[in-house]
């Protein structure tokens, strides 16, 4: 806030933060003040994208961290903006976006049985890394055939950073070393749902640590040969000796699963943690016991290793955006052409 007074007369200009500037005027002896502000829209509650039609400026939104739209020249000037890149060769540029999009491509990434070739992926670093929580929403296109392993954006940390993703499958996170969390569809389930890895994640029937299924959900379904909206958020345990950590998802704009600490109800077995009302209560997540461990990576990938010999398909992408608070599906209706302008206003006292 700023107050300014003349001559018995207290005037104030607020926020203060949203103050661009102040302009002192002298009129009939007394002190106009004219607050010009320029504040940053506010997400309701259909999240940052309601704001920004198409997604054109969402970057520029203050919570925004990662904007991914497929819309470069060149696969070259694309895998510039991440940190790393498993068989780019194979993936190419399409013209299939999703509705309300405000582009002209989607990332294509294939695959084709028989081990000669098994997808691909995009790996960011954040940096610097977030304590919080952070939401990742993306677009996604199954294809309606196909026996896709691994798919969608991963986000989890890796103590210290990496530049390359290291999932280590099937071994138990130790608590200051790494934790995972996604919202795939896979051809383990064939539904939508977390594949999650924690320091207090539970064995599996092999006695191996794989990926915790925690929905078991078989009408939660990305639709084959159709785009869907997939976001999904992570809040890191605070402090590090809580299990008071969080994973929920969201399928078209709906949210399907949220987990956390008391929340929901439900039965293990083995690794998988089936929804019921009429079970006990979920533990929470443990994300890490070190507060050096943060939100450090996404991982976008398309791992489908198990087709035959001879079977092609492939996957695509669009929209990917990073944000440290609800960002939402793309509005539908045409999108404009240009980023909407920040509110501006005058306050004369």
């Amino acid at each position: 806030m700023v107050v300014i007074r003349k001559k018995g007369i207290t005037m104030r200009c607020t926020p203060a933060s949203a103050i661009r500037r102040v302009v002192l005027l002298r009129t009939l002896g007394l002190v106009l003040t004219v607050c010009v502000l320029h504040v940053a829209p506010d997400a309701s509650a259909d999240g940052i994208a309601a704001l920004y039609p198409g997604d054109v400026g969402i970057e520029n939104h203050p919570d925004v961290i990662f904007v991914e739209k497929f819309e470069e020249a060149t696969l070259t000037e694309l895998f510039n903006r991440w940190t790393d890149i498993l068989n780019g060769s194979v993936m190419s540029f399409s013209s299939d976006v999703p509705a309300g999009s405000s582009g002209r491509h989607s990332l294509n990434i294939p695959w084709a049985g028989g081990g000669v070739n098994d997808g691909g992926h995009l790996y960011k670093r954040l940096s610097p890394g977030v304590d919080d929580r952070l939401y990742v929403r993306y677009y996604i296109k199954y294809p309606a055939s196909g026996r896709y392993h691994h798919t969608g954006i991963w986000v989890g940390g890796y103590n210290p950073p990496l530049s390359w993703p290291n999932p280590q499958a099937g071994v138990k996170p130790v608590g200051h070393d790494r934790f995972s969390a996604a919202a795939e569809q896979n051809n383990v389930t064939y539904r939508l749902d977390h594949y999650d890895y924690w320091m207090d994640m539970r064995v599996s029937r092999d006695g191996r640590y794989w990926g915790n299924f925690l929905l078991d959900d078989p009408a939660v379904q990305a639709k084959a040969g159709q785009w869907t909206c997939v976001e999904h958020m992570v809040r890191l345990n605070n402090p590090i000796s809580a299990s008071n950590g969080e994973h929920a998802i969201w399928l078209d704009g709906v949210k399907v699963s949220h987990l956390g600490h008391g929340f929901p109800n439900g039965r293990w077995s083995g690794g998988i943690f089936t929804q019921d009302p009429s079970g006990s209560p979920f533990e929470g997540f443990r994300w890490r016991s070190d507060s050096s461990l943060n939100l450090n990576w996404i991982w976008l990938q398309n791992y489908s290793p198990d087709d035959p010999p001879g079977f092609k398909q492939d996957m695509k992408f669009d929209h990917v955006v990073v944000a440290k608070s609800y960002i939402g599906c793309l509005p539908s209706g045409s999108p404009d052409t240009a980023p909407p302008a920040a509110p501006t206003g005058l306050i004369v006292k």
